[in-house]
């Protein structure tokens, strides 16, 4: 299993990077003796999303599956 050497935090196979340090993980537990081998810096330009926008798209999602829930509802009470 691969862990954090900067917080010790433990993660599934296959990541790569702790999402917290934001450092690369080791393949063993830490014992303080790892050197931290930290991410480079992300290409210029690069931002997420801002959190106005992913609220946006979260309400869009359930308005969706609302409006899918009420189509269903009505399709099978015609029946």
């Amino acid at each position: 299993m691969p862990w954090c050497p900067k917080c010790g935090a433990e993660f599934r196979k296959g990541f790569t990077a702790c999402n917290t340090c934001h450092v690369r993980l080791i393949d063993h537990k830490p014992d303080g003796t790892e050197t931290i081998e930290e991410l480079p810096e992300p290409p210029e330009g690069w931002e997420r999303e801002s959190p106005k926008k992913q609220r946006m798209l979260r309400i869009l999602r359930a308005l969706t599956v609302v409006l899918l829930a009420l189509a269903a509802a009505l399709l099978l009470q015609n029946r």
